[in-house]
């Protein structure tokens, strides 16, 4: 066998053993209050408040990290805790029609110390966050509950 065939070889599966360990990584939920929890809210929340055109905090329903990986699903809702008015937002004519989930779905990664929003999808009533985290070769721990 050549050296270029060897090393090829190697470096094939050197790649296939760090996919398979990030894709088998465990996942923890980083807990209220953390620095880590914040962060990952925090850019979640540029984005959803962009969209709803409306401050807002997260009711957190599933929040996974996995090495530089994170998953969430949040319902926002007003700082007040009260509920989002979406009759004032792009939502309204499929909440008026009753197809309308008000849960938001996240997956972010994390580079140079900062998370960045890689996926965003609000307000359908079914998932994709499987979806995402196999076409991105995500830990599949993230969307675990824990």
């Amino acid at each position: 066998m050549s050296r270029a065939r060897l090393w090829f070889l190697l470096a094939t599966l050197a790649a296939s053993l760090s996919l398979g360990s990030a894709r088998a990584q465990r996942a923890h939920t980083p807990p209220a209050g953390s620095a880590e929890r914040k962060a990952i809210l925090d850019t979640i929340r540029a984005t959803c408040e962009r969209d709803l055109k409306q401050k807002v905090i997260f009711q957190v329903g599933l929040l996974n990290v996995a090495g530089d990986w994170a998953a969430a699903r949040v319902t926002p809702v007003r700082p007040d805790g009260g509920s989002i008015d979406y009759r004032k937002t792009r939502y309204k004519e499929i909440d008026d029609e009753g197809a309308f989930d008000g849960e938001g779905e996240a997956l972010l990664r994390r580079h140079g110390g900062s998370w960045q929003l890689l996926k965003w999808r609000f307000g359908a009533s079914d998932t994709e966050l499987s979806l995402w985290l196999d076409e991105l070769g995500a830990p599949a721990s993230l969307s675990r509950a824990n």
